[in-house]
């Protein structure tokens, strides 16, 4: 979120199950990621005790690491990842069975498991795919028959053309649900095509841009865009050592066309982020720790991710 959300090229960490399952391929480690978000105060009064709850957690396993038989590519790896968001306290009201109002709360519960699968095709180091099958739950608790699951899959690919300069491609089938009462609905076909470019500056320094551009059915070509100033060293040795620090801007949804008239909508509701990161070890592990701030028209994001690399 740091960097706007603009990451389909650069997935290369354990959050790949969810960006772009092509980039588990680049990690070498097993890793662990966990990551939470918090929302501020609603900008309406109305929505001020609705409190939102997003969470991720996902592990990757290269299987190089754990000494399996490669049989696609030198480079594969398996991915799991849980992603949960819920809405608490959303107001209820309704008649009971002497016509009495009753003014309650529910939860809107979603929740997400991802598996997912990396490996560098033919063994190529510059070009990488992916995918992961998704198995989706939402209930609304307290009203009766509000529950619903489904599919959803992830295509991904990364491609290398040179040393720092990547392009990713997403494509996500879009998801299907069906619910208790025979209802079904299905989210649009999406097309996400990343570019990012990394310049390694004197004296460690790095500078790392990218943008993405998505299509999705009946809505307006929109795109997202971010930036990342790092600097990066060499573990002195010991018990602990910091490897690298990194600040991040990013503009998050930006229309570029103007189909179904949404264009000016979108704009209007353009997110603006920031965060910062540091990269460090301990022992044998690896540690990232990130922050991320977004400015967005229901309340500020707040979300803290960690990264642990075994």
């Amino acid at each position: 979120m740091g960097m706007g959300g603009a990451y389909v090229s650069i997935s290369d960490d354990p959050s790949a199950v969810y960006w772009n399952p092509a980039g588990m391929a680049k990690v070498k480690r097993i890793s662990i990621t966990a990551m939470g978000q918090s929302l501020g105060a609603a900008r309406w009064d109305t929505l001020s005790g609705v409190n939102p709850v997003y969470q991720f957690a996902g592990i990757v396993l290269p299987l190089q690491a754990l000494n399996v038989i490669n049989l696609l590519g030198a480079d594969n790896a398996v991915g799991i990842g849980y992603l949960s968001n819920t809405l608490n306290g959303v107001p209820y009201t309704f008649l009971d069975d002497s016509g009495v109002i009753v003014r309650d709360e529910f939860e809107d519960r979603e929740c997400a498991w991802f598996l997912s699968y990396g490996f560098s095709f033919l063994g190529m180091d510059s070009l990488f795919l992916g995918g992961t099958v998704k198995y989706i739950t939402q209930q609304f608790t307290r009203i009766e028959g509000a529950s619903a699951s489904g599919y959803d899959f992830d295509a991904g690919m990364i491609y290398s053309l040179d040393d720092g300069f990547n392009v990713g491609l997403l494509l996500q089938r879009g998801a299907e649900i069906e619910w208790a009462n025979g209802h079904t609905d299905a989210a649009p076909f999406t097309v996400k095509f990343g570019i990012s470019r990394k310049l390694w500056l004197p004296a460690g320094f790095s500078l790392l841009g990218s943008a993405d551009v998505v299509q999705r059915q009946s809505t307006p070509l929109f795109s997202h865009f971010g930036t990342e100033l790092g600097y990066e060293q060499e573990p002195a040795g010991g018990m602990f050592g910091m490897e690298g620090v990194f600040l991040r801007l990013g503009v998050d949804g930006v229309a570029l066309e103007n189909r179904y008239d949404y264009m000016d909508k979108i704009n209007g509701n353009t997110n603006f982020t920031a965060g910062v990161g540091v990269k460090f070890s301990y022992r044998n592990l690896g540690f990232q720790l990130d922050y991320a701030l977004g400015s967005y028209r229901l309340g500020d994001k707040n979300r803290f991710s960690l990264n642990i690399y075994l």
